[in-house]
């Protein structure tokens, strides 16, 4: 083998034992013929294939200028399997006489292939083997690596507890949701056997009356036989309904289980995706920054051309002025003037020049006209690339996306909860939302009326309204009315909530610069807390 002098790492404990990271084996006296002048030993595969029990992931033969160097570096996969695959295959080595004090002790001749895991000593090697151990690996001890290891285990056990735990607290209280409702279904049960009890009491006193009131008594018998059937028909679909309920309640606890489970799986996957997608919010930041500085620009050269064009305009007017008053002269006997008709020369040649100037100056005016167009396209694309990146992703920042047009589901909240208790709230709400939320996009109903200077208002006489202050308050309705004004002002054709740029503290339209702003602080801060 060449003796290639490369750098050497720094100097090692002696008291420690170093091993190549990742796990590494070496192979040597790979038997090698000489062809065509060169030599030649098995491929890497071939090798790969004779150490398949001790499941290396690959085998790279080292080459030189005379060829196969009868050296060949394995590779083991970087985690504790791989640590015992690696030792298993030195144990085996030695035990066949053929570790790595046997190869130091080797005579010329000695036959056989030799192995034995790659350590500090070979790493600072001066030769091929020392050269590829240094480019493709690093030395550790097994305490620092048993001590990345447990840090890296004890964070990951420790977030996963505190998932469990906050998932355990949310199972408990769905279980205790659905003890509360099978409670409230044997509580109408025993109502239910409270009035059969009843109703059989009535008809015994009914037949211990006497026969001159037995007309009567069996009017009033079939009256509340059928009060008693129809209460009896209500008691069994709240009783229908309750079990219902109840059912869901233990399929919901199911899947919050299983998806307990999923995402106990997908944490370490979702943190990684969700620095991709903070990488790709950042460049797209700063895509919109310097689209919206060209455009900027652009602005301000179309503004000087503009007023290049008003001064050229003003010049002509007064030449062609002049040469009105001087056509006028010529009128009245001066046209046998040479110093005149020099002078009136030179003000068609400027009057021609400046028109030249000019045209030329609405070629250029147009040109720009036409990128200042796309230029407005381009900001207006890069305003809802912004917002598909921004929806969802800002949410504790002061700005963020804000749907126009969609209620606000806190009214509806607040005003179940004072009409219905806090048993139906989350459920009820949900529902009202969703029917308002169909009655806004629904275009045959238009409660405007033409308001003040032509402008559009509500209708505050609307039946609908009229009727959902009166049922929820006027909270609810005010969210309504909110969200028919958005929706009015967005997207009146179509009447589908438009997502906009929002600034919440101040509740207002935020601009793509106040936008870009807050997006760059918010992915600084994050990069700096990871830090």
């Amino acid at each position: 083998m060449d003796d290639n002098s490369g750098d050497k790492p720094k100097n090692l404990k002696k008291d420690e034992d170093y091993f190549v990271c990742p796990w590494k084996g070496i192979l040597a006296n790979i038997p090698t013929q000489q062809i065509d002048g060169r030599l030649v030993g098995d491929s890497g595969s071939k090798l790969r294939a004779q150490l398949s029990s001790f499941e290396a992931l690959k085998v790279t033969p080292l080459w030189n200028y005379q060829g196969h160097s009868g050296f060949a570096i394995v590779d083991f996969s970087k985690d504790l399997v791989g640590f015992k695959n690696a030792m298993y295959f030195e144990s085996d080595f030695e035990v066949k006489g053929q570790g790595k004090s046997d190869w130091e002790r080797r005579v010329n001749n000695s036959e056989g292939i030799f192995g034995w895991v790659a350590r500090g000593d070979d790493y600072q090697r001066n030769d091929l083997v020392g050269e590829y151990l240094r480019k493709y690996g690093d030395l550790k001890t097994l305490e620092e690596l048993e001590r990345g290891e447990k840090m890296k285990s004890n964070c990951l056990v420790a977030g996963l507890l505190a998932d469990v735990e906050v998932k355990n607290k949310t199972l408990m209280e769905l279980e205790n949701k659905c003890a509360a409702h099978e409670v409230a279904v044997e509580r109408i049960m025993r109502q239910n056997e409270q009035m059969l009890s009843t109703y059989s009491e009535e008809i015994e006193k009914m037949n211990r009356l006497s026969s001159g009131h037995l007309h009567r008594v069996m009017q009033d018998n079939m009256k509340l036989r059928e009060l008693l059937e129809s209460k009896k028909k209500e008691a069994e679909e709240t009783n229908q309904k309750y079990l219902k309920l109840s059912a869901m309640e233990k399929e919901r606890s199911r899947q919050e289980a299983s998806r307990i489970a999923k995402e106990m799986k997908s944490i370490e996957l979702a943190s990684i995706e969700k620095q991709k997608a903070d990488m790709e919010v950042w460049k797209l930041v700063e895509e919109h920054k310097k689209e919206k500085e060209a455009h900027l620009e652009k602005t301000i050269q179309l503004e000087q051309q503009l007023h290049v064009k008003q001064n050229l305009q003003l010049e002509i007017h007064q030449l062609k002025i002049q040469l009105e008053k001087f056509e006028a002269m010529k009128n009245i006997g001066r046209e046998d003037d040479a110093a005149w008709m020099e002078k009136h020369k030179i003000m068609q040649e400027e009057l021609k020049d400046k028109i030249e100037e000019m045209e030329e100056m609405e070629n250029l005016n147009q040109a720009l006209i036409i990128k200042e167009s796309r230029s407005n396209q381009e900001l207006e694309d890069a305003r809802d690339e912004l917002l598909k990146a921004l929806e969802g992703r800002l949410s504790f920042a002061k700005i963020g996306v804000k749907r126009m047009g969609e209620i606000d589901e806190r009214a509806f909240k607040k005003a179940c909860r004072l009409k219905l208790g806090k048993s139906k709230v989350d459920e009820e709400a949900a529902v009202l939302v969703l029917e308002w939320q169909n009655e806004i996009q629904n275009p045959d109903w238009c409660p405007f009326k033409i308001g003040q200077h032509g402008k559009n208002s509500i209708n505050e006489e609307d039946e609908k309204l009229q009727n959902l202050k009166k049922k929820l308050g006027d909270e609810a309705c005010n969210a309504v009315v909110t969200a028919l004004l958005e929706i009015h002002e967005h997207n009146p054709v179509q009447r589908c909530p438009v997502p906009v740029l929002w600034h919440f503290k101040e509740k207002r339209k935020a601009s793509l610069e106040e936008a870009i702003r807050c997006t760059i602080n918010c992915w600084k801060y994050q990069r700096n807390s990871r830090k």
